[in-house]
């Protein structure tokens, strides 16, 4: 998954929402411009998914997104990444859809090696989205979110390819209007898209 993708999703509470190795010294910025999009049916009890006991309808998911990240590698060889996005993510089951609607900018404000095979990143990401229930504006996220995540780098700390995500270190920071923030994404998909 992108990390551009990854991050745009990590603490957004309701509908959240790398591939260049690099050399041991500082480098030119790389400017690499991405699409991507999938369409898959999350199935009642699926893992990974929604609990069956408040979720117990399948729920139809359709991304698209597409944006422009940017790659530097420090001195260190660790690569960080900044970017732009813009993404469309859509749930619909029993004939209604909710979109969220989100573009921002992100960057890995510091990237740690940990010594023990991971990486932790500082993220910034600035955002906007709106999520809509067939059309009808719902709720409204717009400010900054901040916080850091924790990469399995798989034995190779300057390649990114191998990259694994682990979890989310420590709480995430909202800065802004956050109405999705003490939101439950599963409470919600049920009671939006159930019968």
């Amino acid at each position: 998954m992108k990390r551009s993708v990854l991050i745009s999703g990590i603490g957004a509470g309701f509908m959240l929402s790398i591939s260049v190795a690099a050399p041991a010294s500082a480098g030119p910025v790389q400017i690499i411009p991405w699409e991507d999009s999938y369409t898959v049916v999350h199935a009642v009890g699926e893992d990974g998914w929604c609990p069956p006991d408040v979720v117990d309808f399948d729920v139809t998911e359709t991304f698209d997104g597409s944006g422009i990240d940017r790659i530097t590698t420090q001195r260190d060889g660790l690569i960080r990444f900044a970017g732009t996005y813009t993404t469309d993510t859509a749930y619909s089951a029993n004939g209604n859809t909710l979109v969220n609607a989100a573009h921002g900018n992100y960057r890995d404000a510091d990237v740690v090696d940990n010594g023990d095979g991971t990486l932790t990143i500082h993220f910034k990401d600035a955002r906007s989205t709106k999520v809509r229930l067939d059309g009808t504006s719902l709720f409204q996220n717009t400010g900054l979110v901040e916080g850091a995540v924790i990469f399995d780098h798989s034995g190779t700390p300057t390649d990114p390819d191998d990259d694994e995500f682990i979890e989310v270190d420590g709480q995430i920071g909202f800065h802004g209007r956050f109405d999705t923030e003490d939101r439950d994404f599963c409470e919600d998909i049920a009671t939006y898209l159930g019968d």
